[in-house]
């Protein structure tokens, strides 16, 4: 009787001590949940930046918006600036000349500025407050790609399907 007593509660220790382990690696990892639409809205967002010709990123549809070449790198630049808000390092809105980039600097720079953000996100404790940061960024960017896919329209080229 007292060995089964003695089984039972070593059972019962064992499985507290490994559903505390679940609940720890899972609150180290709250936003991992993230990393696929966050990726997601890099990858469409690349295709995007890769549909228009190297020669068509002057291009803006009227005289009042900005050049596609801006639109790539407003988002590029606003991904860094909210990535700095989120991990508590705000910097100071200063985007500069946004059609001071090429083609291949601006994929390039929105590739890293996105992979840095999923770093930031699923490294972060998850708060509503942060969640709500993360929805605005993708909101965000979402809007920007919708016109840059205009343009693409536009100028006669097929936008890549949408993800």
């Amino acid at each position: 009787m007292k060995n089964q007593n003695l089984c039972k509660k070593s059972s019962l220790i064992l499985l507290l001590g490994l559903s505390l382990q679940l609940t720890l690696e899972a609150q180290e990892n709250e936003y991992e949940f993230l990393k696929g639409p966050l990726t997601t809205a890099k990858d469409f967002t690349v295709e995007v930046f890769d549909a228009m010709p190297a020669e068509d990123y002057s291009f803006k549809p009227t005289e009042d918006v900005r050049t596609f070449a801006a639109q790539a790198y407003h988002i590029a630049y606003s991904l860094e600036w909210f990535s700095n808000q989120l991990k508590g390092t705000p910097i100071q809105w200063a985007p500069g000349d946004e059609n001071d980039m090429n083609k291949e600097e601006l994929v390039k720079y929105v590739t890293e500025q996105f992979d840095a953000l999923i770093e930031i996100v699923i490294n972060s404790e998850q708060s509503g407050q942060f969640t709500a940061g993360v929805l605005g960024v993708l909101r965000h960017n979402s809007h920007h790609r919708g016109q840059m896919v205009t343009y693409l329209r536009t100028n006669g080229i097929a936008p890549p399907a949408y993800k």
